[in-house]
Formats: structure tokens, C-alpha cells, sequence
């Protein structure tokens, strides 16, 4: 039996977190909201190593007794303040160990995707059983998609990343920021393909 996908949903500037089974994505929520699930969390997983994404790592990670795991090629933005852009909200970088994620690891029900252009360290995670997305800031609703103009950003990456993620069969996308579109996302990930190479 699949596990639901539960959102947490951005505050401010922080990204969404999402919780399934015993993992927390991303961990951008205050402790409050991820305490009523500690027991069951035992691993976090960033999409990418951007601060909206890990503000409270450290914290959730404690609270939880959590291991973090990371895109191999983002593992660096775990200890640097400028590549995380802790720096840009008067912050550091949690300084965590994390173990990395590489492409086709697999990471409770899902697969791991390795979706460069947000950074170059950026995964998706995909549960082909029930098209199931979660995407970090690779794509958004309405065609939408992550900037490329930050540090290890790369449009071309980001197109290519964009056009494999479209040769899955994706029914729900649960997008870094923005509201999770539930079922029949398809739809936006083809705009998210159609628009992205306007912009290269």
C-alpha cells in the first residue's frame, strides 16, 4: 500500500516540505509543524541544497534522530554559505554531515532522479507507481520552472532535466513552492517543457 504524500506548505520564504512514511523533503518547516511526526521520520532528503530548503536541518534533523541525504553534486552547499545562499537571509549553512543520493537510488517508494539546472547537485523523487513527483524547484504549476541564474545553475541542464522528466508518467507533482497539484499533472509538467526552452 502506497504511502500518502502529506504537505507542508511554505512559510515566508521557505520552501515546501513534504512527509511519506518515514522520510521528511526538505526541511524548511519550523519544528512545531514536523514535531507530531517525529517518531515515524528517520531519514531527510534534500532536493537541493538551497537555504529555503534546510533553514531548520539542523533542528529537525535532532528532533527526529534523522539522517540527511543530499544530491551528490549539492553536498558542498551543505558547509558554504554563498553556494546555499545562507548568506543572502544573514545565515549559515547547517555545517551537516549527509550521505549523497545519486541517479536511480532508490530512497523508501521512491526513485531518485538526478534533475541538474536548479544547481547541479538537484534530484526529483518519482514513484512510478502511482506517477507520484516531488520535484524540489526543478518544475512548478502552469508551466513554470527553477531559475538558473544562481550558482551552478545551467539552463541547458535544466531543459535536458525537464524533457527526461517528461518521458515519465507523472499524475501528481509536489513542487518546492507553490500549491502540490494532486492528480492530472501531466498537464504542467508539458508547459513546464513547452516554455523552458524560451528562456535558454
Amino acid at each position: 500500500m502506497r504511502e500518502p504524500i502529506r504537505w507542508l506548505k511554505e512559510i515566508g520564504w521557505r520552501a515546501n516540505s513534504y512527509i511519506c512514511g518515514n522520510i521528511l523533503v526538505d526541511a524548511s518547516q519550523p519544528v512545531t509543524e514536523v514535531a507530531p511526526y517525529k517518531e515515524q521520520i528517520d531519514t531527510i532528503v534534500l532536493t537541493h541544497g538551497h537555504y529555503d530548503h534546510m533553514a531548520n536541518l539542523a533542528a529537525l534533523a535532532d528532533l527526529c534522530e534523522a539522517s540527511v541525504c543530499i544530491g551528490e553534486g549539492d553536498l558542498a552547499f551543505l558547509t558554504d554559505d554563498a553556494l546555499s545562499l545562507a548568506s543572502h537571509f544573514g545565515q549559515h549553512a547547517p555545517g551537516l554531515a549527509a550521505e549523497p543520493l545519486a541517479d536511480g537510488d532508490r530512497i523508501g517508494e521512491f526513485t531518485v532522479i538526478h534533475t541538474p539546472g536548479h544547481t547541479r547537485g538537484s534530484i526529483c523523487l518519482y514513484r512510478e507507481e502511482d506517477g507520484a513527483l516531488i520535484a524540489g524547484d526543478t518544475l512548478f504549476p502552469h508551466g513554470s520552472f527553477g531559475r538558473t541564474d544562481l550558482p551552478t545553475g545551467s539552463h541547458a541542464d535544466l531543459t535536458a532535466s525537464i524533457n527526461r522528466l517528461a518521458a515519465l508518467r507523472i499524475d501528481s507533482l509536489w513542487c518546492g513552492h507553490d500549491m502540490p497539484v494532486p492528480s492530472g499533472a501531466m498537464r504542467d509538467v508539458l508547459l513546464s517543457q513547452a516554455e523552458v526552452p524560451k528562456y535558454g
